[in-house]
């Protein structure tokens, strides 16, 4: 299962930089990487920058983490059909072990061939299984999971619902395991999460917390547009534009 790389860079091609430096230095962060078997939700409106802000949370990690550490992430999205399911999603993060943990392979290679070289296709119950044994193998494995609300197989059981399939992942107590994900405050998302965990991990994106983002950006776009060349010799101008559309936002 491809796992688009090349997503990633068109994301990290739209994101203003210095963005998500909020979150990146916030105490939560710290934490979540430093806990085992930690847990973090992020959510927040549609438009906010949730899927920009896991792009720059991914954009860190690959640059910081040791040679002992996997990251692992998947994109739902509600455009591509391949980027909605629970299978195509453990398809993708045991794709990614494989290349990136050689102890996994042998496993992996034994159902290829257990379904006839791919003649027939491996049950998402039996890659579900295949990829909580992979992980055990590895030091620590840090995964991110964009965009929960996109997946259309988010009902069902472990083998079948992304929501059980989560909470049966952190009932499993895996100490070597570190999930962030992402998503808007949907009921049943909300439902299954937050008995499972504590206040201080779900983090609301909240409007506050993403004016310096905004701000940001807004006044690079001032600043470097050709469209707004006419105000550059009149800062005053640029700073109330910059003020009004930055509350008139809302967070978006």
């Amino acid at each position: 299962m491809e796992y688009t790389k090349g997503s990633i860079d068109k994301l990290d091609r739209e994101h203003h930089k210095g963005s998500g430096l909020w979150f990146l230095q916030s105490p939560a962060f710290a934490e979540w990487k430093t806990c085992s078997n930690s847990i973090l939700w992020l959510h927040g409106i549609p438009g906010c920058g949730k899927t920009i802000l896991s792009s720059t949370i991914i954009e860190d990690l690959n640059q910081t983490i040791s040679l002992s550490e996997t990251l692992l992430y998947f994109y739902f999205d509600f455009n591509d059909i391949k980027k909605q399911s629970l299978n195509n999603m453990v398809r993708s993060l045991i794709s990614q072990l494989y290349y990136r943990l050689e102890s996994t392979r042998e496993e992996v290679d034994s159902l290829f061939s257990s379904c006839e070289n791919e003649c027939r296709q491996p049950t998402t119950e039996s890659l579900c299984s295949l990829f909580l044994r992979s992980i055990k193998q590895a030091d620590r494995v840090l995964i991110v999971l964009d965009a929960l609300d996109e997946c259309k197989t988010r009902k069902g059981d472990q083998t079948k619902g992304l929501l059980s399939w989560i909470r049966g992942f952190l009932d499993s107590e895996l100490r070597n395991v570190y999930l962030l994900v992402t998503s808007r405050p949907e009921q049943d998302i909300k439902t299954a999460l937050e008995v499972r965990m504590r206040t201080e991990d779900i983090i609301p994106l909240q409007s506050e917390l993403l004016v310096s983002d905004i701000h940001a950006y807004i006044h690079a776009r001032l600043r470097e547009d050709d469209g707004f060349k006419r105000w550059r010799d009149r800062p005053e101008v640029q700073d109330e534009i910059g003020t009004q559309l930055a509350e008139k936002a809302h967070g978006m």
